[in-house]
């Protein structure tokens, strides 16, 4: 027994009746689901109150909604009725679903289960959903390689007081960013994504490790927005950032995205309808987080632009041939450091279109390398970080070669001398055991 809408032909006006009606038996939905149907039935209620019946007399099937969430017409007898799919999960709401009204005015009747029965092949996104599963694993790959570059890109900073300083300072905020970044991720795809019955229970941990992922997301652009801040300030005002500029930074970088995080957790978990499935499905309120992001890269654009115009002025200051590929090369190095790459992929293509499936992969490529592109560029192929790693590793090779000396000889000489016309001074050793010729300290360090 269902409340159904039928119309009173016999009065003015249309009138919500009771009406005694055999519905399939409502499956059994975790409690979050629950509330996506009732919602979905209190539209359908809402929307059959407002629409006048085109039927007037004689015999029909009478509008109503099923265990899916599909909200029904009134349909002539022979006819297909037909409604867009529901807005529920697995379900693509841009194809319609497809229900028989009988030539006795009743609903079709499935004769092997003997329950009414409506056509929702079209709805399921099968390959869409293999498509996502496949975009997750991409995305997975490209977090753990970025985790393993930026982590020890992050140790060689920490490591290395020669690289202590307030640009350091920042490109450590930034990589850390990255890892809590990709580390939220990876746990929100493989704890919750790609597990059914979790995205089906709903618990309160996915939901607050979903929270966590849009923190740390909206903290790496902002860090990427500190970069490009300080740059700036740097060029502009050169020698006289100060700490305040750093002290902003971590607030701009750690605190901000906190407020957004959480004012953004608050609205959308007083809105039950928008809380199934671990939050995964895509909702309007991220624009809280979302509206700083792009107002972050469109500031960085400009900071860009006036960091190459600065760059270029003092280029043109010195007797050099290659001022322009100068200044390319600074110009294609500060893209990823600043975040303006997401800015090449500003619409998402059509459902349908040729173009959907290298966008999906396109960004999660992306997205889940930007952490190895930057470690790769300020750590790795830094050429300040490269000369230390080379003077540490020749410093270490002189020791063991020191060793060696110590282990094979029983007495050591060692001697100075200073080359009158160039003022050179030269370190020499020699031992007592081996028949050799002295030799000079610094060709230890040049690798000989």
């Amino acid at each position: 027994m269902v409340k159904e809408l039928t119309i009173d032909t016999e009065q003015k006006g249309y009138t919500l009746h009771e009406k005694a009606t055999e519905v399939p038996t409502r499956r059994s939905y975790p409690q979050q689901f629950e509330i996506v149907f009732n919602a979905l039935r209190e539209k359908c209620i809402e929307q059959h109150s407002k629409d006048p019946s085109p039927i007037k007399d004689g015999i029909y099937c009478n509008r109503t909604m099923d265990h899916w969430g599909g909200c029904w017409p009134d349909t002539y007898p022979g006819q297909f009725a037909q409604i867009q799919c529901p807005d529920i999960i697995t379900f693509d709401t841009n194809s319609v679903a497809y229900r028989e009204c009988t030539a006795n005015g009743t609903w079709y009747v499935n004769p092997k289960t003997g329950k009414t029965w409506a056509n929702y092949s079209m709805c399921l996104r099968k390959v869409q959903v293999t498509d996502d599963i496949n975009y997750i694993y991409i995305f997975i790959g490209g977090f753990v390689l970025s985790l393993l570059m930026l982590i020890i890109s992050l140790g060689i900073f920490i490591r290395f007081k020669q690289l202590r300083c307030d640009r350091i300072s920042i490109h450590k905020n930034l990589f850390l960013s990255y890892i809590f970044t990709g580390m939220s991720w990876i746990f929100y795809y493989v704890l919750a994504a790609l597990d059914g019955n979790v995205m089906l229970s709903n618990p309160i941990w996915c939901q607050v490790l979903h929270v966590i992922c849009q923190y740390f997301v909206v903290s790496n652009f902002m860090w990427m927005f500190c970069e490009g801040l300080y740059l700036n300030t740097i060029m502009v005002f050169a020698f006289n950032s100060g700490k305040r500029l750093i002290i902003s930074c971590y607030g701009i970088g750690w605190v901000f995205p906190l407020i957004l995080a959480s004012l953004y957790a608050m609205i959308r978990g007083s809105d039950k309808t928008s809380t199934a499935a671990c939050w995964m499905s895509e909702s309007n309120l991220q624009w809280i987080m979302y509206g700083p992001i792009v107002l972050s890269l469109s500031i960085n654009v400009l900071f860009l632009a006036n960091i190459v115009r600065l760059l270029v002025t003092k280029l043109r200051q010195m007797p050099d041939a290659n001022q322009t590929r100068k200044a390319t090369r600074a110009t294609l190095i500060l893209i990823p450091l600043l975040g303006l790459q997401y800015l090449l992929f500003p619409v998402r293509p059509e459902t349908g279109s040729p173009l959907e499936n290298f966008y999906h992969i396109a960004i999660a490529l992306l997205i889940s390398l930007q952490g190895a592109f930057v470690s790769l560029m300020y750590c790795f192929c830094n050429s300040e970080v490269l000369q230390l790693l080379k003077r540490k590793w020749s410093q270490h090779r002189l020791m063991r070669s020191g060793k060696l000396l110590r282990s094979t000889s029983t007495h050591i000489t060692t001697y100075t001398t200073i080359d009158p016309a160039t003022n050179v001074t030269s370190t020499y050793c020699s031992t007592a055991r081996l028949n050799e010729p002295a030799v000079e300290l610094s060709r230890f360090e040049n690798g000989v």
